[in-house]
């Protein structure tokens, strides 16, 4: 599939993985409604997913001087604790479960990265991801975003689905969109999709 593709997004991931022992509440967060089985480990859903496509684009037969193919991830902001004050100590004291997703999160942003002579990767972080028809994450929004309007430097303003969506597509038409994009970069990238 990847062959005959002109770029891929990669938005494959779950909140709460087997091992975290918190998968009946993925009912509640997930914008799917998705119910992982025995098998759904983050590093299942999220890294090997994500080498596949990665290593299926390498694979791919390239034209001389053609252009590395653009591949939009999906990760999470708290991914980008380690380059932000107080997030190596939150990380630090973060349940086993959360340092597990970011372990897989981090592993495609590095292959990614390590890629870039055949992938045009945008990395999208968003902090939570919410619409007006997710009822259950609308009362943390205004926590997170007020956190963050404070300077809470570990902690993301939400992106709505639109923003994040729209950014993706962005990212795919416009060749100079690449590595990590926040959600100033986000938000930015949304007003370029009509």
């Amino acid at each position: 599939m990847v062959g005959e593709a002109d770029a891929v997004v990669h938005a494959i991931g779950l909140l709460f993985d087997v091992n975290s022992g918190l998968t009946n509440l993925n009912i509640i967060v997930s914008g799917s409604g998705s119910v992982p089985d025995d098998a759904s480990t983050y590093d299942k859903t999220t890294r090997q997913t994500a080498f596949n496509v990665i290593n299926a684009i390498k694979g791919r037969i390239r034209m001389p001087f053609s252009p590395p193919m653009p591949m939009m991830f999906v990760s999470a902001a708290e991914a980008g604790w380690p380059d932000v004050a107080l997030g190596p100590q939150v990380e630090n004291v973060a349940p086993a479960w959360l340092k597990e997703y970011l372990v897989a999160k981090r592993a495609v942003e590095s292959e990614l990265t390590a890629s870039a002579d055949t992938i045009r990767s945008a990395i999208f972080r968003p902090s939570l991801i919410w619409s007006w028809t997710k009822f259950d994450v609308l009362p943390v929004i205004p926590v997170f975003n007020l956190l963050n309007a404070l300077g809470v430097p570990f902690v993301d303003k939400t992106v709505t689905v639109t923003t994040l969506s729209r950014a993706i597509v962005a990212g795919l038409e416009n060749e100079g969109v690449s590595g990590v994009q926040r959600f100033p970069e986000m938000e930015e990238l949304e007003k370029k999709v009509a």
